[in-house]
């Protein structure tokens, strides 16, 4: 359904520099593994007709996607070097923020568990991004946000077509326009640090 990632066959590697280069242009899969459809017990009630374990999936990644972003646009803000790195930082915090609060509504609402953290690949992401600094950092954190929002931009768009739940889907929907920005933003930021 979603991209997936075998951690120990690019960890090793990923933790050089060399690494964590391939790591921002080939953007490994920002949002990981989730596979928590499972049991959906009595909690779901009448919504367990309209929610798919896609629309579940795709929920939960975009929580932790927006956990992500706003923990890398800190770290953007604090060791970016160039003001394009930065101001990006700054704007991927304060929308990713929002974007937060409605899928966490959204997903209380339907009864779907809402992580509290960025996934365990997305964290070890912003792992290896601390690892850099100066010019280096900027060009890292900038490349991965292009490969970043260009697959939360198709998975946006495949929840929206191939999503059950409407109330998902509309969220993905309003997401779309929001993440294309984020992405223009985010090649503008690559161009101006020589990425």
């Amino acid at each position: 359904m979603f991209r997936k990632l075998i951690l120990p066959a690019v960890l090793g590697v990923a933790l050089t520099a060399g690494g964590a280069t391939a790591l921002a242009h080939g953007h490994y899969g920002h949002h990981g593994q989730h596979y928590r459809h499972g049991e959906h017990g009595s909690k779901w009630g009448h919504h367990s007709r309209h929610l798919s374990a896609w629309d579940q999936e795709w929920l939960m990644m975009s929580i932790e996607g927006d956990r992500f972003e706003i923990a890398g646009g800190r770290l953007a803000q604090s060791k970016g070097q160039s003001d394009a790195v930065k101001d990006l930082g700054a704007r991927l915090v304060a929308d990713h923020s929002k974007s937060l609060e409605e899928a966490v509504r959204v997903a209380e609402r339907l009864g779907v568990d809402v992580p509290d953290s960025p996934s365990p690949t997305q964290q070890w992401q912003l792992q290896v991004l601390h690892a850099f600094s100066g010019n280096a950092f900027d060009r890292q954190y900038a490349s991965l946000e292009v490969n970043d929002h260009v697959q939360d931009i198709q998975e946006a768009e495949d929840e929206v077509k191939l999503g059950c739940n409407h109330k998902v889907r509309e969220l993905a929907a309003t997401e779309i326009p929001v993440l294309k920005e984020h992405l223009a933003l985010a090649k503008a930021a690559l161009a101006s640090v020589g990425g």
